[in-house]
């Protein structure tokens, strides 16, 4: 009876988070925990960080994580700076990649997939600061579609009551190392600061820049 007891109590430190009914699993279990099983839907979701910090890495995490579920995911590059090369692995029939010519298009652009609720998760990259009427304007449509809402930016943050907001900031170590992602959790009043894994060592952002030649990977011999 013991050993029973035992056994149970280990499956339940070991199993998985609990997913809320509301809520779109990250495939991190820490960052599920800090968010009370994922990715709040109906909410807006603010990922920011400076560039270099891990913000696309994080976000094709997240996309990945969601298609592997089998769930519909929209993603607007309204810098057009995300590199196809990263996302060309990911399953194509749930994955939408939507590339406005003028940044400013990416709030329209996020509004007409929210509004088709065909998406379980909308992601808006890179687009200028969003307007708080916009902003509420989006969120409204999330709600109303049970989709997972996020603006991914370097630092601009909305004032909208309730956002969920994840900061990332990288980190070195000795030798000019670099060492796993620190990811701040900001939710309903509570911090939570977590690690996340760094595994790619280039930027994967290519330049915005018409007359500037894309140079990644150059000093790393790529």
């Amino acid at each position: 009876m013991q050993i029973a007891q035992l056994r149970a109590q280990l499956d339940r430190i070991i199993a998985p988070p609990p997913v809320a009914a509301n809520a779109v699993p990250t495939g991190f279990r820490e960052l599920d925990e800090a968010l009370g099983g994922g990715l709040p839907r109906g909410r807006l979701i603010e990922l920011i960080g400076p560039l270099g910090a891990g913000t696309a890495t994080l976000v094709r995490a997240l996309v990945g994580a969601a298609l592997t579920r089998g769930q519909g995911v929209a993603c607007i590059d309204a810098s057009r700076t995300l590199d196809p090369a990263d996302w060309a692995s990911l399953d194509g029939a749930f994955l939408r990649v939507v590339r406005p010519r003028d940044p400013a298009r990416g709030a329209w652009c996020a509004d007409v997939l929210l509004r088709s609720g065909a998406f379980m998760l909308v992601v808006l990259d890179s687009a200028p600061p969003l307007t708080r009427q916009v902003a509420l304007r989006l969120v409204g449509l999330a709600r109303d579609r049970d989709a997972a809402f996020v603006v991914v930016g370097d630092g601009s943050v909305s004032q909208v009551g309730g956002a969920v907001r994840l900061e990332v900031r990288r980190r070195w170590g000795g030798g000019g190392q670099r060492r796993p992602s620190e990811l701040t959790v900001l939710r309903g009043g509570l911090r939570t600061t977590i690690e996340v894994p760094s595994v790619i060592y280039h930027p994967r952002r290519l330049c915005a820049h018409p007359e500037v030649p894309d140079r990644r990977g150059v000093a790393g011999g790529r």
